[in-house]
């Protein structure tokens, strides 16, 4: 991989855990929310956290 491309997908992984972190960072205020609705939406969006991560840790691994 040149050294462009190299710099593009780390801009990716970069911008993936950004917004994983974003996500973790409204889950956490919404889980201070009651009801079950507030719930569903935190753990929701931890999920999407997940995923987001997974797809920075896959990308990560490319050379």
């Amino acid at each position: 991989m040149d050294s462009n491309a190299k710099s593009q997908l780390n801009g990716i992984v970069s911008d993936l855990r950004q917004i994983a972190s974003r996500l973790d960072s409204v889950a956490a205020s919404l889980s201070g929310i009651k009801g079950v609705g507030a719930e569903l939406c935190a753990e929701r969006l931890r999920e999407s956290a997940r995923k987001y991560r997974s797809a920075a840790n896959t990308l990560n691994t490319l050379d």
